[in-house]
This record gives structure tokens, sequence and C-alpha cells, in this order.
């Protein structure tokens, strides 16, 4: 608080005890006073009024004296917007008009007015109250300080320059900038570039009372700052919720470990701070972002005490993202039911949680990998949560699904320059149950890399034709939205059964599947089933064709354990990577043609029975049961066939 006042007034006992009276309700509000007129030994005393008054919340001038130099004070203080109270004495000349014809607060001429007295110091102590809840707020001044900084840094740049300089020019932009940004959103409405994300959120440290809750998409490259190990915030966050690909679950365990660092560390800093984790596919497809399709990301800023929050989106000319914070009572209310539709898919993360106990909560609060016993073989029968989770349930079930996923891929582009090499023709591919588009997506990068030379140079594509098919609907649609544009112009997807539906007239020179050949193939109908299998592939199979099939299939005699012992490792596996004993038990107990399915042997002889010779086993992981099996048909000119 600046003070000024002078001894030149009528009577200088009450001018004591008035000044007394404010001292004291000053220091009653711990505020630090800066006396004015104690400070007449200054020499340079224009620099220090103005240095002094440029660091104040308040100013308050005894103005009976009337002094000239008044004028300044309380004109440098309106031109801050600081706010200033005038004491007089009663009966002491007015100010001039000009001056601002502030409101007085009037104490007596006679010290010996008690009652008097009483009176101003009630109003005084009601003047207080009433600025201490308005412009003498903790954010007001917060404000206004930040704001003399500013007006300070652009003061040195035109200090430093006496002619003409580039820098004014880059300072009146950056100025220009940040005062549109402002006047874009005006009062309820702030806009800033991203980058100064951080700092306007630290500083809301500074007021105590304010709870914040947050949602940190780190599926985008908003918040880069949680790449590292050592954020740079620190707020008076309430509660964050993390929102995180799912797939960082299952193929990310390092990248997710190390935020799991990070989120201790932050819930060992602060106290009262809850720390919660989600995917995108957690969250209600009916909620909606405040900002909408406005928005990147999903990041949230939620104040909900002050009905304000805050997010990224594009700049309206389209240039770079900024952060916007809007104070809106309504809109506030769409933010909250988005946020609590959020934190309803998420698990709260303990100091305690490691990757596999994290992932464990996960998979359990959303039934993830629970095999339901009403499922049946008929996968286009199946519920949506069947289906809107699969690509999660599988890993759960097979650990080495995205090895399993790949080796095949590989196994199909062996096959696919085997037989270019031999024909340099086009290769013709049908893949059998494509499902949500896994193997698909991992095998199109390969074609697209493949054929770009011959496109070049006008060739024929190395690559023909795609033809992917399922039974499930459903599973085109996944598929269709998980490869975009690729449907239709580098791959088909049909909705067919095999084999009823895939047509035996036409031949292709790949056929290929995984985890179909367990719908396929029939144990329990002993060695006829897999003899129909081969006799249907070569139907549909160019002579020097190939098949390719990745599964879990049964122990071969000399693979040194048992079936029951094979399961049981499949089991340990799944229960080691988080997923429970209960639904590991389950799994096991609902799918018997997969536990029960025809060893690589017992295919390599039924396949050799149909003509196709055996080319390859390869085995997935430590596991005994998963492979990748590959057949080839013979060229019907060829003298003996390719191995």
């Amino acid at each position: 608080m600046f003070l000024a006042w002078s001894q030149q007034v009528p009577e200088d006992g009450p001018l004591r005890k008035a000044l007394d009276i404010v001292k004291r309700q000053l220091g009653e509000r711990d505020c630090e006073v800066y006396d004015w007129s104690e400070q007449q030994h200054i020499r340079n005393i224009g620099a220090e009024i103005e240095e002094q008054i440029q660091l104040c919340d308040l100013m308050i001038i005894e103005g009976s004296s009337g002094r000239p130099n008044l004028a300044f004070e309380v004109g440098f203080a309106r031109c801050a917007d600081i706010p200033v109270i005038v004491l007089k004495q009663e009966d002491s000349d007015d100010l001039p008009e000009d001056f601002g014809a502030p409101k007085y607060l009037r104490y007596p001429n006679d010290a010996s007015w008690e009652a008097n007295f009483k009176r101003f110091e009630a109003d005084l102590r009601r003047l207080l109250d009433g600025l201490q809840t308005g412009v003498l707020s903790p954010g007001h001044r917060e404000l206004r300080r930040a704001r003399g900084e500013f007006h300070r840094g652009v003061q040195q740049v035109l200090d430093a320059h006496a002619g003409d300089h580039a820098h004014l020019y880059l300072m009146d932009g950056l100025v220009r900038a940040l005062s549109g940004a402002v006047r874009e959103g005006g009062q309820s409405v702030i806009t800033a570039h991203s980058e100064y994300y951080v700092r306007m959120f630290n500083a809301l440290q500074k007021n105590k009372d304010v709870r914040v809750k947050a949602i940190a998409d780190l599926t985008e490259d908003v918040e880069p700052f949680w790449k590292s190990s050592k954020p740079d915030l620190s707020t008076p966050v309430g509660e964050r919720v993390f929102l995180i690909d799912w797939r960082l679950f299952f193929e990310g365990e390092a990248e997710l470990s190390r935020y799991i660092d990070t989120w201790r560390k932050e819930l060992q800093r602060y106290k009262d701070y809850k720390i919660y984790v989600a995917t995108k596919d957690d969250i209600d497809r009916r909620a909606r972002h405040p900002f909408s399709s406005e928005s990147i990301g999903l990041n949230l800023l939620l104040i909900e005490s002050d009905a304000t929050f805050g997010g990224y989106r594009r700049s309206r000319n389209g240039g770079h993202q900024t952060f916007v914070m809007e104070h809106d009572e309504h809109r506030c209310e769409n933010a909250r039911v988005f946020y609590n539709a959020v934190l309803e898919g998420a698990v709260e993360f303990e100091c305690t949680d490691d990757f596999v106990t994290l992932k464990r909560a996960w998979l359990t609060k959303h039934r993830i990998g629970r095999w339901d016993a009403a499922w049946t073989q008929q996968t286009e029968r199946r519920p949506p949560v069947y289906f809107d989770r699969y690509d999660q349930h599988a890993r759960c079930w097979i650990p080495l699904y995205n090895e399993l996923i790949s080796e095949c891929a590989a196994a199909v582009a062996r096959e696919v320059l085997h037989i270019r090499q031999g024909t340099g023709k086009p290769v013709n591919l049908l893949e059998i149950g494509h499902g949500t588009g896994s193997l698909t997506a991992r095998i199109l990068p390969w074609i697209k890399h493949l054929r770009a030379p011959s496109e070049a140079l006008g060739d024929l594509p190395p690559v023909g034709h795609y033809y992917a098919v399922d039974r499930a609907e459903q599973m085109h649609d996944l598929a269709r939205e998980y490869l975009g544009d690729d449907v239709n112009a580098r791959v088909y997807l049909l909705r067919q059964i095999a084999w009823q539906g895939v047509r035996d007239d036409l031949q292709y020179d790949v056929v290929f599947g995984s985890l179909v050949s367990h719908f396929m193939l029939d144990r329990n109908a002993g060695p006829a089933s897999a003899d129909s299998f081969f006799a249907e592939c070569a139907k549909r199979l160019r002579p020097g064709g190939s098949l390719v099939f990745s599964d879990a299939f049964g122990v071969d005699e000399d693979a040194g354990v048992d079936a029951a012992e094979a399961v049981a490792q499949w089991r340990d596996s799944m229960i080691a990577n988080g997923l429970s004993e209960e639904y590991a038990d389950g799994f096991i107990t609902g799918n018997p043609d997969m536990c029960n399915a025809f060893s690589s042997a017992e295919l390599r002889r039924a396949a050799e029975s149909q003509g196709f010779v055996s080319v390859g086993a390869h085995s997935i992981g430590t596991l005994p049961l998963f492979k990748v099996l590959v057949f080839r048909r013979p060229d019907q000119e060829a003298a003996a066939p390719a191995t």
C-alpha cells in the first residue's frame, strides 16, 4: 500500500489519529505499507515515486493540504488502474474537479470526537472489505502486477534503442498479437498461443481457493512437457485424467512405464491430488467436448467454482494452435458433463501401481478380456461389446497377438515375392476373416512400397487384386474405419462366409488369414475336416500359389510338452500380462477349438494328401501353441515341387 500524507493540515492531532486507524486496519490485513511521507530524504523523488506506485496495489492519500504533487501521484495511479482512497479532514478545501472528483473519506477535525472517529473507522473498514473482494482480490492484484512487468519490459526495449531498430518492430508485432488475442475474447474469453499454456496454468497456484480439474490427452502432442521426466507444472490441481492410447497397455510397456514414473512423482509432490488413467475408447461416445470439432485433442482445464474451462483449438485463421479459456456458466456446465463422462471410464492411479497392476485394474473395470459363455461360433451374432473391444480382447487372450500378426504379414510378403519372381505377373491375394483389419493394415504399407517403383516405370504392379472377406458386418464397419481410404482403393472388403461365399471359379495366388483356421477346422470331426479344408483351398488357389495361416495349433509329438501343459502355459501367460485368473479360465473354457486344434504335423499330412507342400512352420514366442504355417501348391508344369 502506498501511503502519502502531509503535516500541512489545519489540525495535526486528528490527522495522526486517522493515520493510526488506517495503519492498524492495513496491519490487520497483512498489508505492507510504504509511507512516502517518511521517505523525504530520497534524492531522485520522481523515479522513486514512480517505482513504488508501480509496485503497489492500493494508494491512500491524505489530501487535506491540497499539495500540487498530489495530482502527480493520483494521476499516475489512475493511469496504472490502481485503486485510490483519498482521506480528507472535515472542513478542509475540496480538491480541483479536474483531479478526478474522487469520493473522499472524511475524518473529524477534532481528535476528541470519538463517535465520529468510530464512524470513520467503520467506513474505512467497509471500503477496504469491498476493495478486497473486488479490485484488491488476489486475481486483480496479480494481473495488475503482470501488466506492470509487461509494461516495464516494453519500456526497456524502447529505452535500449535511441533510433529506429528492427527490435522495435518485432516487439510491436508481439504486443499487437497479444492485445489482439485479448480483444478477440473480451472479458469472458482468453486466447493465447499454446506455448503460454504452462505459465498460464502455473499462475493458478497463486489462488489457493481455486480447485482445478484437468484432462491431459497424451495421444496428442499439444502438451509435450508430459513427455519429459520433469514436467514443468506446479498447480492447485485437485485431480487430473490422463488419456492414453489403449495400445500402450499391450504394445508400449516402456512408454507407459515412463508415464507411470512421472505420475508417481506427481502424487508424491502434491497432497490431495488424484490421478486417473483412461483411453479414448473408454469415453461414452455420446459425450461431446465443449469445443466440439474445433478442439485439438480432448485436453480440458475445468474450474467449476468459477464457471471457467479451457482447451486447445486451431486459431481462426487456420494457423497455429491456441489455448483458449472461457468464462460461461452454460458452456462450463457442458464442460463439466464431458469431464465427468471421461472420469467415469477412468481408473485411479495409485503410487504403488506398476505397469501390470494398472493394466489389470483397467482391464477389470471395462471387462476387457472377459469371455461371455453365450458367445457362439457365429461371430456376426455376438453383441456390440465383443466387436467394440475386439482388438483389446484379442491381445488379452493372445499376449503374442502383435507378433503373431506381424509374422503372418511377413510370411505373406515372402510368398508374394516368391510367386512374383517365378511368374513376373501381378499377384492376387485373398484374406480369409479380415476382422478389424489388423493384419490387412500391416500388409498394405508393404504393398504400397513395393508398388511405387513399378508405377514410376509404368510396369505391372507386383500385387494385383487384394480381396478380404469376413462373415460379420460389424467387422466390415471396424475395418473400413481402421483402413480408411485404402478400402476399395487398395483392398476390397467382402461380406462372405468361407467357403460358402467365396467363389471357386476365381483363383488367387496367396490365400491367408490369422486366427481363422480354428473356425474352419474341426478336430473332433477327424482328418476329414482337414482334408476338406485343403480341398476347398485348392479350388481357389492357382498352381504355384501359397497358403499362409497363423493361429493356435496343437502341439506336435516332438514338442516336449503335452496338450494340457501347453494350455496351462498359455493361461499363465494371460495372467502374467494382466488378465485375471477368472477371465483367463473363462476364455480357455469357452474356446476348446483353439485349445484342441490340429497340430502342424497333422495339417501337413492332410495338406500333402491334397497336393500341397509344407514349406514352413514358424513358432511365435515361447508358447508351443502359436505358429505361422505356410503351404504351397506346386506348379503343375514343374518337375518337382518348390521348397
